[in-house]
């Protein structure tokens, strides 16, 4: 074999090596890292915590300083309460917020405003009745001078669905 021709072959062998291997995925060192939440999230973080924890010491005045004037709630399935009733409602002896848990909370910040989204877990009565369970949140709240006010809520029960849903048979055209 003419030594041009291995040179040659041992070129292209080393050439289809390097790129060969350059073709190979990169696989990262996996460290785990900690997020930290965006500086409105642990703004209304507290802000929720604190409208809760009003209700759980049943701190009506408290309560009131964190409501817009015009705050009311909406759920599925029911008119949307004035602010004035569902404070009556939740600052009821009847009414117990034993414990609650906020998660996966974002915020949208438009300025003079923020939606600020989020799942609730709660433990608590309404009359000896259960109100436990986990509620999905959408809250607007408004700048009003230097402090937020909590303009108006969305509260949904969050019910976990099948993994797969039951689908109607295709017809066949024999019914």
């Amino acid at each position: 074999m003419p030594a041009n021709l291995v040179l040659r072959s041992s070129l292209v062998f080393i050439a289809i090596t390097v790129f060969a291997a350059a073709q190979e995925p990169f696989q990262p060192k996996l460290t785990p890292r900690t997020i930290t939440a965006t500086k409105q999230v642990t703004l209304f973080n507290g802000l929720e915590r604190q409208l809760l924890e009003a209700v759980q010491k049943k701190d009506q005045a408290g309560m009131e300083a964190m409501l817009g004037e015009d705050f009311e709630i909406a759920m599925p399935g029911a008119d949307p309460l004035a602010g004035d009733d569902w404070v009556d409602s939740v600052m009821a002896i009847e009414f117990v917020l034993k414990s609650f848990a906020i998660r996966q909370m974002s915020v949208a910040d438009l300025g003079d405003s923020a939606i600020v989204k989020f799942e609730r877990q709660q433990l608590a009565t309404f009359k000896g009745q259960s109100q436990s369970g986990k509620f999905f949140v959408v809250d607007l709240w408004k700048k009003s001078a230097d402090s937020w006010k909590l303009a108006s809520r969305y509260v949904a029960a969050v019910r976990t669905l099948p993994l797969t849903p039951k689908l109607q048979p295709k017809p066949t055209g024999k019914e």
